[in-house]
């Protein structure tokens, strides 16, 4: 797949600010600094789309961001 445009939609912490689901989601979920938001920015192409830290635990919000406008990608905060 060719990415075109990617944006970041929104950060959340409940449920009720998420944006709305309108086109499939794909999660990101893992122990914390396995490089989740790095394997995003390496889907992407884009070296920033993602913040990135060598501080584990930093991606403490959900992080939603829009790809094609065809699909979503969700960085999940670390665990354990």
């Amino acid at each position: 797949m060719i990415i075109k445009s990617t944006e970041f939609i929104k950060s959340a912490a409940k449920p009720a600010h998420y944006p709305p689901a309108v086109s499939p989601e794909i999660a990101f979920a893992g122990r914390s600094n396995v490089g989740k938001s790095s394997l995003i920015n390496v889907l992407v192409n884009r070296k920033n789309l993602v913040r990135t830290s060598s501080t584990p635990g930093r991606t403490q919000l959900i992080n939603f961001f829009a790809v094609n406008d065809q699909f979503s990608l969700v960085d999940l905060p670390g665990y354990g």
